[in-house]
């Protein structure tokens, strides 16, 4: 081997430099030269592409702003395109927030449904959020923070005014409001004579593979049909999950720490915080938290340094040693005045406010209004409006040092509390009733596939991948394996969950740069290797036949089943007809245009039915009506009028609210469809 090596030292030589330049030159460069990387362009919108670094930059800003989940990134997305599509308009309708909108809407009365919904949910998150977006003025990093925000926030805004002026410009007359009320309270009986489809067995009419098609051919370019860029897949699920093997050796490590632990020189929070490797909190239970968990009920009968544990609980297994037992009010109610530091950590300006709380402190023994301080003196805006009172909270709602006050302290202590955001003088005032705790020392360990068991489910759905060489070999090996399969049809490009994989990405991307047939490698999804077969790709417009022969095959028998029954239901009275049919003569009541469903009959609304019902004279029976749900042969018997009625303001106001409802939405649709959107980012 060594002679062999020595042949080919040119080539090694040549495999080693190829090597370190893979090293030291960075993979987006590489990517970027093969037009992979972020110059790369990830979509397009008005003729103005989006690329890979635009995309990622603001994605990430995001993600450091401290925005998550699995939407986050088709929202970046949404407001990227948006904005290119509507900027002129915004611009040209004069749109703009100004810098007093701006602090309104932070710390003000003024009302964004965005602000809302990512900052101002309920009260706590308000009172928290304008805590630290008054925080963030205090320092450098912070202030590039809050004009991040800032220029987020501007444009949700700016979005949600130009909307504002789209619904607003939705009208209904009251013309419309009188049809509404007229197709809704105009009301016919008839009775009739009905042939279900469901009722007549396929075998009654023959259709051939010719009558398919040639529905087929005079269907496919109806509406329903349209067919919408997509790709079918069948995938299964090879479980990646944690052996009976590796919970054990998790159990014995364990095990093993705590003879370590019991004999250890080191503290309970120096022990635990290098067993987790990360920074020891301690944590603190009440007996209502864990009186139905057998392992974690014990700490309250132990004594301090005693262990429970290991124990299973939930996917983990824990380690807990008391440490003591205490008492402690379950929530604290008070009332402060933030004196804030321009810099928290300049001690002589520390010592001045503090100085400041003192004085004001003395105001307050000498019968000042606490709420007249806060309100000429806090820089809080959360609470300076309401006399600095902040209603009943829990532990971890605030910041440590003003907690630890306002639960260590009695009712009625009034001091003065440093913190990271200034001095704060603070006045207790309200406990609930002390509550028993104790406070554990604990290390955690979360069950997890071992990297052997990792290796052992990744081998085994490679093999099953390239055993997987057509559909029915995917599906024959699926069902010998015991792997569970699901088929996703008309997956769009953008889609991010498919069929119960909330992590889809991946497999979707896969899927648009596959060939129909294709089977893909193992993707790790949800905690399962996931291998997928492609089934059909589909494309926009018009549908293969492939697509959808079973439902041209469904919709041709259902036509054949309307033409026979039709011709049997042509001559005679309701109650020959209904005998030929062998059913009976039915009647329905009050039935209007607006909710043309007829009870009993099938769930499908029949609007040609009752359309017929009012156009006929009372007695008249119909020629033979091939509807939604069978075959109707009817009589109407009587009818009656809308009564008179001059104000349709409700009809108007019900019709305006539907249609507001979707008109943003609508409009942006199809701006967006206009601007010829194409979206690469899979």
């Amino acid at each position: 081997m060594i002679q062999q090596i020595r042949n080919r030292q040119g080539l090694l030589i040549v495999m080693i430099g190829i090597g370190m330049l893979g090293f030291l030159v960075p993979y987006d460069a590489v990517m970027a030269l093969m037009g992979q990387g972020t110059n790369r362009d990830v979509g397009e919108v008005d003729g103005i592409a989006i690329t890979a670094l635009e995309y990622q930059s603001e994605l990430q800003e995001r993600r450091r702003l401290g925005f998550s989940g699995d939407q986050l990134g088709d929202e970046v997305w949404n407001d990227l395109t948006s904005n290119i599509v509507l900027g002129d308009d915004f611009d040209a309708l004069g749109l703009q927030v100004c810098d007093e909108e701006f602090q309104e809407m932070l710390f003000g009365s003024g009302y964004s449904p965005y602000m809302n919904r990512a900052f101002y949910s309920n009260a706590e998150n308000k009172q928290f959020w304008q805590q630290n977006f008054g925080a963030m003025l205090a320092t450098p990093q912070g202030k590039s923070d809050f004009m991040s925000y800032k220029r987020l926030i501007v444009s949700k805004r700016l979005r949600e005014k130009f909307d504002n002026l789209v619904s607003s410009g939705v009208y209904t007359n009251a013309l419309e409001g009188k049809y509404d009320f007229v197709t809704a309270n105009n009301k016919v009986n008839f009775n009739y004579a009905f042939k279900s489809f469901n009722d007549i067995d396929d075998s009654e009419v023959s259709v051939s593979d010719a009558d398919v098609k040639s529905y087929y051919r005079a269907h496919k370019g109806d509406d329903a049909y349209e067919q919408n860029t997509g790709r079918t897949i069948t995938f299964a699920r090879i479980p990646l999950a944690a052996s009976a093997e590796d919970a054990e050796a998790i159990e014995s490590d364990l095990s093993e720490l705590k003879g370590l632990w019991s004999s250890s020189a080191l503290s309970d929070s120096e022990f635990v915080a290098t067993a987790n490797e990360k920074a020891f909190a301690a944590t603190v239970l009440k007996s209502a938290d864990v009186e139905t968990d057998l392992n974690e009920s014990t700490l309250f009968n132990a004594n301090p340094g005693d262990f429970v544990g290991p124990y299973l609980k939930k996917q983990s297994y824990k380690l807990a040693r008391v440490m003591e037992f205490f008492s402690e009010p379950d929530s604290a109610s008070c009332r402060h005045i933030l004196l804030k530091a321009g810099n928290p950590q300049d001690a002589a300006e520390m010592d001045g406010l503090v100085a400041r709380a003192d004085s004001l402190k003395r105001a307050l023994r000498r019968g000042a209004s606490f709420e007249d301080l806060a309100e000429r003196f806090s820089e809080d805006p959360g609470s300076k409006t309401n006399g600095g009172f902040y209603d009943f909270f829990t532990r971890g709602r605030m910041v440590k040092p003003f907690e630890d006050f306002c639960f260590e302290s009695k009712p009625g202590s009034i001091g003065a509390v440093r913190t990271q955001f200034g001095v704060h003088l603070i006045e207790v005032m309200e406990h609930t009733d002390a509550i028993e705790r104790v406070r554990v020392a604990m290390i955690e360990r979360v069950i997890v596939p071992s990297a052997e068991t990792a290796r052992n489910s990744y081998s085994a759905a490679s093999e099953f991948a390239i055993a997987s060489n057509s559909r029915e070999a995917f599906m024959t090996a699926s069902s010998e394996a015991g792997y569970a399969t699901s088929t996703a049809d008309k997956v769009l490009r953008k889609a991010t969950s498919i069929s119960g994989l909330r992590n889809a990405t991946e497999l979707v991307s896969w899927a648009y740069n596959a060939e129909q047939g294709a089977v893909s490698n193992p993707i790790l999804i949800d905690k399962n290797y996931v291998v997928a077969h492609l089934d059909m790709i589909t494309a926009q417009g018009e549908p293969e036949f492939s697509a959808v022969e079973q439902e041209m095959r469904t919709a041709a028998v259902k036509e054949a089943k309307g033409k026979l029954y039709a011709s049997k239901m042509n001559a005679g009275s309701l109650d020959e007809i209904a005998a030929a049919i062998g059913s009976s003569v039915k009647a329905a009541s009050n039935i209007s245009l607006k909710f043309p469903t007829v009870s009993a009959a099938g769930a499908k609304p029949e609007p040609e039915v009752v359309g017929r019902a009012f156009a006929i004279a009372n007695g008249e029976v119909s020629m033979p009506i091939v509807g939604e749900n069978g075959v109707w042969v009817i009589a109407p018997t009587s009818s009656t009028e809308a009564a008179e009625k001059k104000d349709f303001l409700s009809e108007q106001t019900s019709l305006l609210a539907r249609a507001r409802g979707a008109v943003t939405q609508r409009i942006s649709n199809a701006m967006l469809d206009a601007a010829e959107l194409t979206d690469n980012r899979n």
